[in-house]
């Protein structure tokens, strides 16, 4: 990441120039960079023939890691400042050929994407394990606080939440281990889930452990000091939102033949390195006709995702007859169509996951993932059809009044009577 390129690969401003011998000549800065300390770095800059990777030695002269952050959280990771001054970057240190840059810094975040969205699985275990042993041990008005009803919903609600976005992660993992070549809207839509579950179930873990939580050297507020960079690390949430969506409504665009003259093949400038890679690689995936292969058990709930799926083509259509290639500015419809896609993606991976263990255990023998399944997939449904409802019926224009008429008074000065 650079001072003024977040997420937008155009706003780079690193240079590398290429020398008669074939090497490089690297110029720049870099910051925020994991693990900057150590003794290879791959360096994404540009060149006349577009971005380039360069693998970057401790040691070589001109190169420098001279600043490390002090961060909130992930106290262990050493993110640093990394400055480039005229650094020689022999051409066996290229990886690709000149201008595969930007397919190799997309394929290196699709695995951080997929790798947080998976990774935070383990870690929200690891809380509800903490929790339960807390809310068992500590009585409150004479009983455990387990047996209060409030403490069963918050369990009950990461129990449920964490068996749908690990059918999430074991169905993106499951693409890259069949050789699909392009997961980048699985791995997308697998750390947006992901990263936003496991911060809102640090917070719930967090009040259940009460003011001894709150304590510096609690594990839950150690948890919730280096989850909360997780929404932002490997493409910001609300980026990945909006890449999510247009993808999709850009394949709706090439399907309908009165449609294609909007030309989406760029996105949005704003998502940067995604814009340029999504082309005709990124197609609306999650649209089955049917769920044959769902247990019977759970027929209902297939029904249901196929149901929506139809509703999202219908709606994506609808939003670009209305808007047309104004749509990639409508960013509170995309986070809709985000939100929505995300939940179907994640039911159709719940439903895969629960009928292969019907079929290998029984639906008696594995009961409590009936149970656990149905829950998720029912409260998907209802944010969905909350989704779809705001659509149409939303607060849009008064929200776009309301932030300007705030941005104009420089924050929040209502005017007393």
């Amino acid at each position: 990441m650079e001072t003024g390129a977040g997420s937008d690969m155009r706003g780079i401003t690193a240079t590398a120039e290429r020398q008669a011998d074939g090497s490089y000549r690297l110029n720049g800065e870099k910051r925020w960079i994991g693990n900057g300390g150590k003794d290879v770095v791959c360096v994404f800059a540009r060149s006349e023939a577009g971005p380039v990777a360069l693998i970057v030695e401790k040691g070589m002269p001109g190169f420098d890691a001279p600043d490390r952050y002090d961060t909130l959280g992930l106290r262990g990771n050493d993110l640093r400042r990394l400055t480039f001054r005229d650094v020689r970057i022999p051409k066996d240190n290229v990886l690709g050929e000149a201008g595969d840059g930007l397919r190799i810094a997309m394929h290196t975040l699709n695995n951080g994407r997929m790798s947080l969205g998976t990774g935070v699985v383990g870690a929200t275990k690891r809380l509800i394990e903490l929790a339960i042993t807390h809310t068992n041990t500590r009585e409150q008005f004479g009983q455990p606080l387990a047996e209060f009803e409030l403490v069963e919903d918050k369990i009950s609600w990461m129990t449920s939440y964490l068996y749908g976005f690990e059918s999430m992660a074991y169905l993106t993992t499951g693409l890259v281990d069949a050789g699909v070549p392009d997961y980048s809207m699985e791995s997308a839509m697998a750390k947006i889930a992901g990263s936003e579950f496991h911060w809102y179930a640090v917070n719930r873990v967090f009040q259940l452990h009460g003011g001894q939580a709150y304590m510096a050297g609690s594990p839950i507020a150690k948890a919730l000091r280096d989850a909360r960079v997780f929404p932002i690390f490997e493409g910001a949430n609300d980026v990945l939102r909006a890449f999510v969506a247009l993808a999709g409504l850009k394949s709706v665009a090439d399907e309908v033949a009165d449609l294609r003259g909007l030309n989406l093949a760029d996105p949005i400038g704003s998502i940067g390195i995604l814009a340029d890679y999504v082309g005709q690689r990124v197609r609306w995936r999650v649209r089955p006709d049917r769920l044959d292969a769902a247990h019977p058990t759970l027929a209902r709930h297939a029904d249901k995702v196929v149901d929506q799926v139809r509703q999202l083509r219908a709606t994506a259509e609808k939003l670009l007859r209305i808007h047309g290639r104004d749509i990639q500015a409508r960013q509170r419809q995309q986070k809709r169509l985000a939100h929505v896609a995300i939940d179907i993606y994640a039911q159709i991976a719940t439903i895969s996951r629960t009928t292969a263990l019907f079929d290998d255990q029984g639906v008696q023998a594995s009961g409590q993932e009936r149970y656990i399944a149905a829950s998720f997939c029912n409260r998907a449904v209802t944010r969905v059809a909350e989704q779809f409802e705001r659509i149409d019926d939303n607060d849009d224009e008064q929200t776009h009044s309301i932030a300007r008429l705030a941005y104009n008074r420089g924050g929040y000065t209502p005017r007393l009577p």
